[in-house]
């Protein structure tokens, strides 16, 4: 299997646990896309519950711990 094929797969495992409400947002946003454009901000609002839960779990924290070590320069 090639790379794309493993990316590809990943990212609709991700969609499919995003919630419904998301998933719908999402869907019609790639639809509008080729109309409109594509806005980031339209859709975040739907998975910032989703985010939230992932990036607050307490095994995130060494991956802030290192970024802020990273960063602590400048």
């Amino acid at each position: 299997m090639e790379a794309a094929d493993y990316t590809a797969r990943s990212l609709f495992v991700v969609y499919k646990q995003l919630p419904e409400d998301a998933q719908k947002a999402f869907k019609a946003l790639i639809d509008n896309d080729k109309e409109n454009g594509y806005t980031n901000s339209e859709w975040v609002a739907f998975s910032s519950p989703s985010l939230a839960e992932l990036w607050d779990a307490p095994e995130e924290d060494y991956w802030d711990e290192l970024y802020a070590k990273q960063h602590a320069n400048g």
